[in-house]
């Protein structure tokens, strides 16, 4: 009921407007004709008045004629002060006339006033100036005056029988027009009408579709509300373009993606200019997007958000029959990231089990190495030790150790690859380290082979000390200036700086970074840089691009990594064409310096005959420990084998046992060592071998062992050993 009750009240308000429609052309037809009568009537007043103010100003102007005439001719100032007011007067009814023209200037009279007016005004100026010298009330400026009004007043009188005839025709023109708009009047009543009567057929049949229309308005409006619901909520964002490019609908996702909104994106190119701020990368978006095909039309591209923030946002477009375009975009940020994240951590861990593959192996050569270089460093330093100074023999004994010295140093580097050698670390400071290092003969001849390249340092007064080997970080110095000069074609310069600084952010190939205070240490060169795929592979092991056994072994950059790994550090490498820089961190310590001895006394070493009992697998470093031993005022026994050392522990005490981590057949060094606490539960030991600081290694040093040597074996370090060994 109340639907139909709705639908006949609007009904009635149609019929009450259409009555109220024909009633106001009515009236205004009645108002029409009304006003039509009063404008005849109206209209010849009008122009009587008009003819009135042109007929009033002829006449004052013949009166300035006859003034001028009479002054002319007498020259007499009465005269001539009566023809001022007469052109006074005539000024006056001008501008009269000129008020009434402006009104309605239906004669003419403003041709009249064009007339009468400038000759007016040159009498003005005439009669208070003169003319050209002559004073006012000379023969020749009143002869001139005189002639100028003449003139004027008869153009006028013509000018005043032409507007009288102009009059007639108005009035007779005037008369058709009204008759002929009461006509047009009348036929317009009776075509209202007749639109009245089609509105009535129309509203009749406007209200049997009405209904029909509401029905459909309905169902159109809740498709609309989902469809709008729909595009709001979906998670990706879309814009709608349409024929013109002008943005036809933006969903909510679009906005809380890119931050942009209507507003900002009124047309399609304001997009390209906010999203690519970059002129070249836009340009570059622009050529891929025009290239692409209608079926392949899904790209991915970095956008400027509206808070500045960049995100990679993978688009896909849809193209309408009517030439519309639908854009949808996705937020791909977080998953490009993981994804990275992924294959960088796949790379770590495909380049960790690499250098694990190849650490073994050199950890093997180097095992095997250093039980041959036992010879080559052990017994030339005992033989020294015999010899006199003089002696022929003493300078080629020198270059023996010498070389045995350099060898053992590169097996060393094979250990620090392995990540097994036990590193020993102090308090130090990295200045003292630099400085040292360009004094060194290292440096020196790095300078004659590279004497083209400058050196210069940047070293931090206030630096903090760190925990480190200074051996190993001298290492760490020399490989890097080697690469460096090497990086160098000619000449250039490097630099090298230290200085405080606070890790608070991702490393470049650290999947975790411990925040913190550490030292910087940054070795910059002017070289030609480190191409991407060289760059991932710089720090494996004999990956060079050296001339091998010219230049290097292909380990530098890989035991510089292997270092700064054992001391919990980080390396950051930038490389452009102008040049690379190696930074590397190391945790800061408040440990102070230690002094460090730079000679001993071998007498300090001497022993008092205690017996140390060598277990070692290889026969020829048995002799050498053995022989050092006795060297050093001890007794030295020896046993090839973990099973022997047991027995003969078991059945004798000794004092310390120098024992061999690995061999092979038999039992190894930490299972000796445990069956000889078996039988001897305080039995002093000293672990060697000449691989790495294993497992077995800490284990042993668990169960109670002194401390951990390297082979080749050297007389201070066993000596110094030994004596702690026997003080504890």
């Amino acid at each position: 009921m109340g639907r139909f009750s709705a639908k006949y009240e609007s009904q009635g308000l149609l019929w009450s407007f259409m009555a109220a429609v024909i009633a106001a052309v009515i009236l205004a037809v009645i108002y029409t004709n009304t006003t039509l009568r009063s404008i005849e009537k109206n209209l010849p007043n009008t122009l009587l008045t008009e003819l009135n103010s042109v007929s009033n100003v002829l006449e004052t102007i013949s009166g300035v004629v006859s003034s001028a005439q009479v002054a002319k001719a007498t020259q007499n100032p009465d005269d001539i002060a009566q023809l001022e007011k007469s052109i006074a007067l005539a000024h006056q009814r001008i501008v009269e006339l000129r008020d009434t023209y402006v009104t309605n200037n239906l004669v003419n009279a403003s041709l009249l006033h064009a007339v009468i007016a400038p000759a007016i005004a040159d009498l003005q100026i005439w009669l208070s100036e003169g003319i050209s010298g002559f004073s006012p009330d000379s023969v020749t400026t009143l002869t001139l005056v005189e002639s100028r009004i003449s003139r004027a007043y008869q153009k006028a009188s013509q000018l005043n029988s032409q507007s009288q005839r102009q009059a007639q025709l108005i009035l007779d023109n005037q008369m058709n027009r009204l008759e002929n708009f009461q006509i047009s009047v009348t036929i317009l009543f009776v075509l209202t009408l007749l639109v009245v009567c089609c509105l009535i057929f129309l509203l009749i049949r406007q209200t049997i579709l009405k209904n029909q229309e509401q029905i459909t308005k309905n169902k159109l409006k809740e498709e609309h509300d989902l469809l709008d619901s729909l595009l709001n909520k979906l998670p990706l964002g879309i814009a709608v373009w349409d024929k013109d490019k002008k943005i036809a609908h933006l969903n909510n996702s679009f906005t809380e993606i890119t931050g942009y909104n209507r507003q900002d994106l009124s047309h399609r190119s304001n997009w390209a200019e906010l999203a690519y701020p970059d002129p070249d990368y836009r340009q570059v978006v622009m050529r891929h997007w025009q290239n692409r095909s209608e079926r392949d039309a899904r790209s991915e591209y970095k956008v400027t958000c509206k808070n500045g923030e960049v995100r990679d946002i993978e688009f896909q477009a849809a193209f309408l029959p009517d030439a519309r375009i639908i854009n949808t975009l996705t937020d791909v940020t977080s998953r490009n990231k993981n994804e990275q994240a992924l294959q960088q951590s796949r790379r770590i861990r495909s380049r960790l089990k690499k250098m694990e593959s190849l650490g073994l192996l050199a950890g093997g050569v180097a095992h095997d190495l250093n039980n041959i270089l036992s010879g080559i460093v052990s017994y030339p330093e005992l033989i020294l030790m015999d010899l006199e100074t003089s002696h022929p023999l003493r300078k080629s004994i020198e270059i023996m150790k010498d070389s045995g010295e350099r060898a053992t140093a590169i097996v060393q580097d094979l250990l620090t690859v392995a990540r097994g050698v036990a590193i020993p670390r102090e308090p130090l400071g990295l200045n003292p380290i630099i400085e040292d290092y360009l004094r060194s003969p290292d440096f020196k001849l790095l300078q004659q082979h590279h004497p083209g390249i400058k050196v210069e340092i940047s070293l931090s007064d206030d630096l903090y000390n760190i925990m480190g080997s200074l051996v190993h970080l001298r290492k760490i110095l020399m490989n890097l200036m080697t690469n460096a000069c090497e990086a160098i074609k000619s000449t250039g310069s490097i630099l090298i700086s230290t200085a405080n600084t606070s890790v608070d952010a991702p490393i470049r190939g650290y999947e975790n970074v411990e925040p913190g205070d550490h030292v910087l240490l940054s070795i910059a060169d002017q070289g030609s840089g480190i191409s991407d795929a060289d760059l991932e592979r710089i720090f494996e092991p004999f990956y060079s691009k050296k001339v091998m056994g010219r230049s290097g072994t292909g380990l530098g950059l890989a035991v510089v990594w292997n270092i700064v790994q054992d001391h919990k550090g980080y390396i950051n490498v930038i490389t452009t064409a102008a040049g690379t820089t190696f930074k590397l961190y190391f945790p800061v310590t408040l440990k102070n310096r230690l002094e460090h001895e730079s000679s001993f006394d071998i007498n300090e070493l001497h022993g008092n005959n205690e017996l140390i009992l060598v277990v070692d697998d290889v026969e020829s470093q048995r002799q050498i420990s053995a022989g050092i031993i006795n060297k050093l005022g001890y007794q030295a026994e020896s046993v090839a084998s973990g099973e022997a050392a047991v027995e003969y522990v078991r059945n004798r005490p000794v004092d310390v046992v120098l024992l061999d981590m690995i061999m092979d057949p038999g039992i190894g060094g930490r299972k000796t060592y445990e069956q000889i606490l078996q039988h001897r539960p305080y039995q002093k030991a000293i672990i060697v071998s000449g691989f790495a600081e294993t497992d077995d290694v800490k284990e042993t040093l668990g169960l109670g062992a002194s401390c951990f040597l390297k082979k080749p074996l050297k007389i201070r370090e066993l000596g110094t050993a030994i004596k702690s060994a026997l003080a504890h």
